[in-house]
């Protein structure tokens, strides 16, 4: 299998995620997006396979022979880039079923086997991507060209190497494509992309309050007088805002957790802080626990845990809501995976 650890590991943190998978499954491949991040891996004594699914620039290949980095060779100009080299790095090809983003297409085989057998080379891989792995007739559509084009492959004499094509929703829906390995992304994170299929998210993402006050009815929240509050009012002000991914677009309609109840977004985020209304939950106060992502814990629990306090009111709710990246994602008009990746990588992660 190989975990899809992608773009800081889907917002979960690269190294954190690669060092408790490589800990617990020592044949685990990892799929990278850069070459900068499978460096990183490295550096961290991560020796598990490593292929980068994006473009290395040709400067960069040294390094991917140094540190045994597998690349991705996407077309033609990729190839004419490995046979200058005096060592080259182990690669897979890529194959555009119909994506239309990265690959050769099916057109493009016979050259590809010519440039192949010309030069010597012989991938370790051959991998594609599914489109729209929720609509199977494209989908199947793209399996046999995938078959079709590993076929020509395989009788020019050329040994394929590993065959990989499915991802989280493909595994589950296409089993006829798992071929020698898949890769497992939305999916380790507890997320699926279509309805039907429930999965529990392994993240939590927290804040604390950081102050509380009063505003009288009739007085605007935030930049710009974005919002006018209609009632006296209590607010909490959270320190995280849209530099730290907590989007934009979510000012006057996203929700957190505080003591277990859903306080909802006062006028707009900006870039380091966010206003709350906790004007109907009780006994907030500063240092309060707020979930952004995830379930609240019980007080009991954190308290054994040594977590951030509570206020000093009654707990009602507590424990019995949750806040996904899906919900996130609909009051913004994205997906889980956007909201998931936005969150900034300098935001301390700790495992548990």
């Amino acid at each position: 299998m190989m975990a899809m650890i992608k773009s800081n590991a889907y917002g979960h943190g690269l190294v954190v995620i690669a060092k408790l998978l490589s800990k617990k499954y020592r044949g685990v491949w990892f799929g990278v997006d850069s070459i900068t991040e499978a460096v990183r891996l490295r550096d961290e004594k991560i020796k598990n396979p490593i292929l980068v699914l994006g473009y290395t620039l040709p400067r960069r290949l040294s390094e991917a022979v140094k540190k045994d980095i597998i690349i991705t060779i996407s077309h033609f100009e990729g190839i004419r880039g490995l046979v200058r080299l005096k060592n080259l790095p182990r690669f897979h090809l890529k194959f555009d079923t119909g994506m239309h983003r990265q690959g050769f297409q099916e057109s493009d085989v016979p050259k590809l086997i010519r440039e192949l057998k010309r030069f010597g080379l012989n991938p370790d891989g051959i991998y594609s991507h599914f489109s729209t792995a929720s609509n199977r007739a494209f989908s199947e559509k793209q399996i046999q060209v995938f078959e079709r084009m590993v076929g020509e492959v395989k009788r020019a004499g050329i040994p394929p190497g590993i065959l990989h094509m499915n991802k989280t929703e493909g595994i589950i829906n296409f089993p006829q494509s798992t071929y020698d390995m898949v890769r497992l992304g939305i999916g380790l994170y507890g997320y699926y992309p279509a309805k039907g299929v429930r999965l529990k998210p392994v993240m939590a993402w927290k804040t604390i309050v950081s102050e509380v006050k009063q505003v009288g009815k009739g007085e605007w929240v935030s930049y710009d007088r974005t919002e006018r509050v209609g009632r006296d009012s209590k607010i909490a002000i959270l320190p995280i805002g849209y530099w730290h991914g907590f989007d934009r677009g979510l000012s006057s309609k996203g929700e957190v957790l505080i003591r277990g109840l859903r306080a909802r977004v006062l006028g707009r985020v900006t870039m380091d802080m966010t206003m709350v209304d906790v004007t109907r939950i009780s006994g907030v106060g500063v240092g309060d626990e707020v979930v952004i992502l995830g379930r609240q814990a019980p007080l009991e629990a954190r308290r054994r845990r040594h977590l951030p306090r509570f206020g000093r009111g009654p707990l009602t709710g507590q424990g019995k809501d949750a806040v996904s990246a899906d919900d996130i994602a609909k009051k913004i008009n994205t997906t889980a995976y956007e909201v998931l990746t936005r969150i900034n990588p300098l935001i301390r992660k700790i495992s548990v």
